[in-house]
């Protein structure tokens, strides 16, 4: 059965979270996406949701069917 969507590993989430310096990409946001946890003096949360320029399944916008699931969740392909 093939998935639905093309989602992308968390290794690339992070990268993104990163290469957003943990800031909002929205241009009227800009908010912090990472930060210290209310639960333990070592714990973190995040806010951060990565988005696919191109959708991640079909029927989402901007949603390209020439795309292989590898492009669609690729670097390139977030934000």
């Amino acid at each position: 059965m093939r998935r639905t969507r093309d989602d992308f590993a968390q290794r690339t989430k992070d990268i993104l979270a990163k290469r957003a310096g943990f800031l909002c990409s929205n241009p009227s946001c800009r908010a912090l996406t990472s930060g210290p946890s209310n639960g333990t003096d070592e714990g973190t949360v995040n806010l951060g949701v990565a988005a696919h320029i191109k959708a991640a399944a079909p029927g989402g916008p901007r949603y390209d069917p020439r795309q292989t699931p590898e492009q669609r969740s690729s670097l390139t392909n977030g934000l």
